[in-house]
């Protein structure tokens, strides 16, 4: 073979190889990272430092209602859940046999005080799933969409310092977290036992590999849609029914 042949070639084998991966990616839902006792892992494989350094491509709120009591020797979905980009006419699944309500406003789940243990909480948890890939998985547009993505669900005291952290980042940069490079941490918490944290580590500046993370994004997203309601190993043991203080 020529040069440009052997070039040409490699330019088949690497497009070859993204297909494969898209292959084995669709119509499975991301792994779930895990935060359980402080210590972030995925695969049950601990990440070094406690901390993370990733692009956050998108975070779905999602709603999740148990109606048992949580078993770690039985794995259980949630008997109703919903999850959408924005909380703006939010409802059930449609992958949900046991819809409560029609919409998650007017749930009575949803409602301050209808905690299964009888506290002030909802019965019905909020939360958000973030859904990342690696920062080293961003050298180039094939990188981006052959890399594996995670998700994460923040304790919900965790919750507002992502808020916190999204805002600042489209204050002083003007960028959603898609466009940057950010560092999730796990750190001890003196009141919550630990939390997670969100710091920004830089801009992305190719435009190139910032429309192809956008394009992931969007795909991403609807596949969590999608695929809502899975039971996870990490994520069934980090959302038991009687999380309802919230």
């Amino acid at each position: 073979m020529s040069k440009n042949q052997v070039a040409l070639f490699e330019d088949e084998l690497a497009k070859m190889a993204v297909d494969s991966v898209k292959a084995e990616q669709s119509g499975l839902g991301a792994t779930f990272l895990s935060t359980k006792n402080g210590a972030l892992t995925y695969r049950g494989n601990p990440i070094t430092g406690n901390k993370l350094q990733c692009v956050i491509l998108q975070a779905p709120i999602e709603r999740l209602y148990y109606d048992t009591r949580y078993d770690p020797t039985k794995l259980v979905g949630p008997k109703c859940f919903a999850i959408a980009a924005i909380a703006t006419g939010m409802g059930p699944s449609d992958r949900v046999e046991g819809k409560q309500h029609d919409t998650c406003e007017g749930c009575p789940k949803n409602e301050w005080g209808s905690a299964a243990n009888g506290g002030k909480g909802k019965a019905c948890r909020e939360t958000r799933r973030l859904l990342v890939i690696p920062a080293d998985s961003i050298g180039s547009i094939e990188a981006v969409k052959a890399a594996e993505v995670a998700a994460l669900r923040p304790p919900v005291t965790s919750l507002k310092n992502y808020s916190t952290y999204v805002q600042t980042v489209a204050t002083t940069l003007k960028r959603p977290p898609l466009a940057v490079i950010s560092e999730i941490a796990v750190v001890p918490d003196a009141k919550t036992q630990f939390k997670v944290t969100f710091s920004l580590i830089k801009a992305i500046e190719d435009s190139a590999v910032i429309s192809a993370l956008m394009e992931r994004a969007k795909i991403e997203t609807q596949r969590a849609i999608e695929t809502a309601g899975e039971v996870d190993q990490e994520q069934a043991a980090e959302t038991p029914a009687t999380s309802n203080k919230y």
